[in-house]
């Protein structure tokens, strides 16, 4: 049995970063174009938390839940993803270094959300949360600006914070010139509104990146060939022939057989 602690597609090979039962973590690629049959469990316990050097267990043995507060707190995720290096001192001289990107992110035709991300990482952090378009709206050195700036053009534009990925299966069929339409349209009320300084807009379209499905249904566990992922998406054709996702971020914390 494997512990899965993340699951991570962003480079094109859908990954579950596990850990043993002796221990050891490490990463089970999922070959696209091959059969696989991996069955999830129900049974769920704390993932433990990540720091620069490693994937720790979790302090407390947990039980019924992704993550507990304990680990939550300790993890470094909170300094990318909330601008908070409590804990990790030097990640923050590192990151004054480091110049940060406000973008916007399209899913579907409805959804456009505002996020911060390190400039050189953006087109990862795109295809991480499975993005069809996205476009970098500012650029701020290090992080203590770039999150106020973000909190200010997610109030002013009620674009999202996060997108659920619920939010994102239903959007995994949609008209794509419309999405575009959508972003370009954000965009360019963003642009005109001199909430951020102008600029000239790159909006890069992912959505080649992942596989196209026309109809797909919802299912808990793997049996069948390996189409891909869209973000923490997982797609795969069954024998009859029927396209099916899992919501992998759903999966993070239980435990799984990988035939």
């Amino acid at each position: 049995m494997f512990h899965l602690l993340r699951f991570y597609s962003g480079e094109g090979k859908p990954t579950l970063l596990s850990r043993g039962e002796e221990g050891e973590v490490a990463g089970i690629e999922l070959s696209v174009g091959k059969f696989e049959d991996v069955n999830f469990g129900e049974h769920m316990a704390c993932i433990g938390y990540r720091t620069p050097e490693a994937y720790l267990p979790c302090v407390n043995r947990a039980i019924h839940t992704r993550q507990c507060p304990t680990c939550s707190a300790r993890d470094v995720a909170k300094a990318y993803t909330v601008g908070d290096f409590s804990g990790y001192p030097e990640l923050y001289k590192e990151a004054q270094k480091e110049e940060y990107c406000l973008y916007l992110a399209q899913f579907g035709e409805g959804i456009t959300k505002c996020g911060v991300t390190r400039k050189e990482r953006f087109q990862e952090r795109m295809r991480e949360q499975g993005s069809d378009f996205g476009c970098i709206i500012a650029s701020f050195k290090g992080p203590d600006e770039i999150y106020n700036a973000e909190s200010a053009v997610q109030s002013r534009f009620q674009f999202a914070n996060a997108v659920r990925l619920a939010q994102k299966i239903r959007n995994l069929v949609f008209d794509k010139g419309a999405a575009h339409e959508s972003i370009k349209s954000a965009v360019e009320m963003v642009r005109s509104s001199g909430v951020v300084p102008d600029f000239t807009p790159e909006i890069i379209d992912f959505s080649s990146h992942y596989p196209h499905v026309r109809h797909v249904q919802q299912t808990y566990s793997v049996l069948g060939t390996i189409l891909g992922a869209k973000g923490e998406i997982l797609i795969f054709r069954s024998e009859g022939g029927k396209e099916f996702c899992v919501n992998m971020r759903q999966q993070v914390g239980t435990f799984f057989e990988k035939k």
